[in-house]
């Protein structure tokens, strides 16, 4: 069964979701919950506070947003809960 993926009630997380253009929601969704079904896609960091890192690429309007996501897992409850955004943009014509 695959895990539950929640995003982390933040300030940063909301407002980061807020300024995403809404045409790339559902893709940006859809790579999301494939971490439900593949909770390890991403790679273990070490540091202060230990997570897992996933990074995806989507393309849009002549840009490739390229995201990048933090995320604990609770293998107890199967529950992914992502803590924080990051992107970069690439404008190409």
């Amino acid at each position: 069964m695959p895990y539950k993926v929640e995003i982390a009630n933040t300030k940063s997380n909301t407002e980061f979701l807020l300024k995403l253009p809404k045409e790339i929601l559902p893709e940006f969704a859809k790579r999301l919950n494939i971490l439900g079904v593949k909770p390890y896609l991403g790679r273990s960091v070490e540091g202060p506070i230990s997570a897992y890192i996933y990074t995806f690429p989507i393309n849009h309007m002549n840009k490739v947003y390229n995201f990048l996501v933090s995320y604990k897992i609770n293998e107890n409850k199967e529950t992914i809960t992502i803590t924080d955004f990051g992107k970069t943009i690439i404008n190409y014509s």
